[in-house]
């Protein structure tokens, strides 16, 4: 867009100086405008060669062109009065002339950038699409990547969740063995506490068995000391008895 500006502004200053030109015609002397032509034709001729040097020397073809429009520019003002009695014709419709040739001249040039531009722009686009078409793949296989890391990330926390379940189910279990177990153990003590007590009137009995062994032993001994002195005094009965 600036290129067209450029160029439009140019345009309508040539168009102004024609204007000038024209209206310099009506009002001015013919000697006195040729010189003022002539004057006008050498400061274009400087400012062509001046932008040439430069486009030489930045080695830029757009000041190049700009410095070749001055010189033809220059060059057309020099040979206005020459044409104009060459080919018989009067200076206003010469200048109309020129200055219609000169609008047509920018009008082709700022087609011609315009559509130079465009075809730009559409080249940016489809470089653009181009770019973004081998970048699909590449944005496809990093969404897979993430979505697979997502997947994995899940599945880890699943596994996580169903490892402290399975470690919960674990303790749980275990603290109830270990609570049945202590329940078993301690049934075990007061069942071993009841038949220690029911035990105690046996043992009672265990030790009076004794005793009536002890008695009946006792009962024993006398009776066969008796006996034994019932011999004794049937023995001396009968030696009484002999003598």
């Amino acid at each position: 867009m600036k290129k067209i500006l450029k160029n439009s502004v140019y345009a309508v200053c040539i168009i102004l100086y024609f204007v000038v030109l024209g209206f310099a015609y009506t009002r001015m002397n013919i000697d006195r405008l040729s010189e003022d032509i002539k004057v006008f034709a050498g400061m274009f001729l400087v400012l062509g060669l001046i932008s040439l040097e430069k486009a030489y020397k930045k080695d830029d073809g757009k000041t190049a062109i700009v410095g070749i429009e001055l010189l033809v520019l220059s060059f057309h003002s020099l040979s206005i009065m020459h044409m104009t009695s060459l080919l018989k014709c009067e200076f206003i419709p010469y200048i109309l002339a020129s200055a219609a040739v000169i609008v047509i001249y920018y009008i082709l040039k700022i087609i011609v950038l315009y559509t130079k531009q465009r075809r730009e722009y559409l080249k940016d686009l489809s470089d653009i699409s181009e770019i973004v078409k081998k970048d699909e793949p590449i944005k496809k296989e990093a969404k897979k990547r993430s979505e697979l890391k997502v997947e994995v990330r899940e599945d880890k926390k699943k596994e996580e969740k169903e490892t402290n379940k399975n470690n919960s189910k674990k303790k749980t279990s275990t603290k109830r063995n270990q609570n049945k177990e202590k329940n078993e153990k301690e049934e075990v003590k007061t069942k071993k506490k009841t038949t220690s007590k029911s035990n105690k009137p046996k043992k009672t009995e265990s030790k009076n068995k004794p005793k009536e062994k002890t008695e009946s032993k006792t009962a024993k001994t006398t009776k066969a000391k008796k006996n034994t002195t019932t011999k004794k005094k049937t023995t001396k009965k009968e030696v009484s008895k002999n003598d």
